[in-house]
């Protein structure tokens, strides 16, 4: 479970914040991020895991700012709600400096792991060291089971104090020692929740708001999953067909596809393949679950998308080269296990009923199979109740950009629509051949830029975003081709 959590990649009341969180200063000093050459500002603010508890444990949140490039700089920075959940924003510092260069020019950007992620008294929930490869599904099963169940009494932390509102309390008592009367607020993916659900907090401290890849309350993760993700791949399977070169190559691919899905042996593939990493040859036996689980992680990005033709063409010849290749390559995303269960779990799965899972995930390839497994996990991990925030009409009137990707399998442009509900003074920009996360690319970066110098939407030219091609298909392993309409 936590390999496939890992490849994946929510009142009106205001919480109070204490006296002393408010005016205790926040010192910060150069230092160093992991993968970025560049010094930074780096400190640390103590909160308390429970506030109604003040005397018990403290919790140290770690605060990252990449300041202005100019001295003569405005007064409001660029506060990151980082995505998963589960993500520490401080490992996010690469991607930010892709997508907000131009932002910086004249803000500060502050990236604060929230309690439970990151480097924030971390929900880490360790694996045991087995070799995954050689293991069945079952046997991978019950090794999570095991994890989960054992994992929260053996951090020092009472897990059920790490949902993203009281994350929220300690993000603006951060804000508010950092001396900041008035910030920006950009959400990604999951991001856009927290981000959601702060500006309800602390409308106040709120200047504009960007959310790219939405998950409005509507959006109850993963409900939707398989459903947007099979959206996604028709996409796929319609750019193929259309593209000369990628149809010649692969015919009649998503008619294989589903052939290959709908006869896939119950008892899977026995092969052999080795490992990326070591060169080691395993003897596995390949499972339905964990091919259509990499499917999915591949549709997240257009340019891995492209290779998705010669990787199903190798699986329909029962050659798992290219399939073991992505799981080498895409990682563990930097997620934080227990935190990412804990906000699941208390905050989103009592929000909809096992009956709608299995409804909305019938006609998907990925047949339901993330949501499953969270279902199996959130039955182990203890649950605090639902945030009453959640139970509140979440409206606010600050200016809003909403961001879109058309192929995104997850928070597709339907839910950048649903986010309008929350904003209502609010653009909702759609990319038409851009994936999750729109930011980083194209010309994204610069209409970003204008939106927060402006506070205000309405005189942005967005065009370029039309002009943002689509990555050529690979037609071979030895990389991509120009497509005929190119």
């Amino acid at each position: 479970m936590p390999m496939l959590i890992s490849l994946v990649l929510l009142t009106l009341m205001t919480h109070s914040v204490s006296a002393a969180e408010e005016t205790s200063p926040l010192e910060l000093e150069f230092c160093h991020v992991p993968n970025f050459s560049e010094e930074v500002l780096c400190g640390e603010y103590t909160v308390e895991e429970n506030r109604k508890s003040p005397n018990g444990r403290q919790l140290s949140i770690k605060v990252a700012v990449m300041p202005a490039y100019t001295e003569d700089k405005e007064s409001d920075p660029l506060v990151l709600f980082a995505g998963g959940p589960g993500q520490g924003a401080r490992a996010m510092v690469s991607y930010v400096q892709r997508a907000f260069r131009e932002v910086r020019e004249t803000r500060d950007i502050v990236l604060i792991d929230q309690r439970g992620m990151g480097d924030s008294n971390p929900l880490n929930c360790e694996m045991p060291d087995v070799d995954m490869m050689s293991m069945s599904q079952d046997e991978i099963k019950l090794i999570s089971e095991k994890v989960v169940r054992e994992c929260p009494s053996q951090l020092d932390a009472d897990v059920t104090l790490y949902t993203q509102d009281l994350a929220n309390e300690d993000i603006q008592a951060i804000v508010s020692a950092l001396g900041y009367e008035s910030i920006n607020i950009y959400g990604v993916s999951w991001g856009t929740r927290s981000a959601l659900l702060y500006a309800n907090q602390f409308p106040e401290q709120v200047r504009t708001v960007i959310v790219d890849g939405t998950a409005p309350l509507s959006n109850k993760v993963p409900l939707y999953f398989s459903r947007d993700a099979q959206q996604t791949l028709n996409f796929l399977f319609k750019d193929c067909a259309e593209d000369e070169k990628c149809n010649t190559a692969f015919p009649e691919l998503e008619a294989r596809f589903n052939d290959y899905i709908s006869n896939f042996p119950d008892d899977g593939i026995a092969t052999t393949v080795a490992d990326p990493n070591t060169g080691k040859i395993h003897d596995i036996t390949v499972e339905l679950e964990s091919i259509v689980g990499v499917i999915r992680t591949i549709i997240y990005s257009p340019d891995m998308s492209r290779m998705l033709p010669v990787i199903l063409e190798q699986i329909f010849n029962n050659d798992f080269r290219g399939l073991s290749g992505v799981i080498s390559a895409v990682g563990d995303a930097g997620m934080t296990m227990g935190a990412t269960l804990t906000i699941l779990c208390s905050e989103e799965y009592p929000r909809f009923s096992e009956a709608q899972q299995l409804t909305l995930s019938v006609d998907s390839f990925e047949a339901g199979g993330f949501a499953r497994m969270m279902r199996d996990s959130c039955a182990l991990w203890p649950k605090a109740p639902l945030p009453e925030l959640y139970t509140q009409e979440l409206v606010q009137d600050h200016p809003t950009l909403i961001l879109s990707g058309m192929l995104d399998p997850v928070t597709p442009p339907f839910w950048g629509e649903a986010m309008k509900q929350h904003f209502p003074n609010s653009s909702h920009l759609v990319a038409p051949n851009t994936g999750h996360n729109v930011a980083p690319v194209g010309c994204s970066k610069d209409i970003i830029a204008d939106f927060i110098n402006a506070a205000s939407y309405e005189e942005l030219d967005v065009s370029c975003l039309d002009d943002i091609k689509r990555p050529s298909f690979f037609l071979n392993t030895s990389g991509p081709v120009r497509s005929t309409e190119e």
